[in-house]
């Protein structure tokens, strides 16, 4: 209970690493660009396709995602664990 409860509240670390911090930025793009595509035609895939790039951009910009945290992963290689160590930044430590 505690762990989702830590989870909707939005409290735990980062826990994705800059690979997947790329492939969602170019998810939200196409999707962005899919809803640019789709909207004088059809307001429902538009609204979709806005939600999930509004998704992808806020997981990029705060390098959290709730589905990985309540799956237990971190995407966050080691090299990238050792850079953020460096300079004193905190990582969920799910892996480890």
């Amino acid at each position: 209970m505690r762990n989702f409860i830590k989870g909707i509240t939005y409290s735990y670390q980062r826990n994705i690493g800059w690979q997947d911090r790329t492939i969602r930025s170019i998810l939200g793009i196409a999707a962005l660009l899919g809803a640019i595509y789709y909207y004088p035609q059809n307001l429902l895939y538009t609204m979709l396709l806005s939600i999930f790039a509004i998704a992808q951009a806020g997981t990029v910009l705060s390098a959290k995602c709730i589905l990985c945290y309540f799956a237990g992963q971190c995407t966050i290689g080691q090299r990238e664990k050792k850079e953020l160590e460096a300079k004193g930044m905190i990582y969920e430590k799910i892996n480890e």
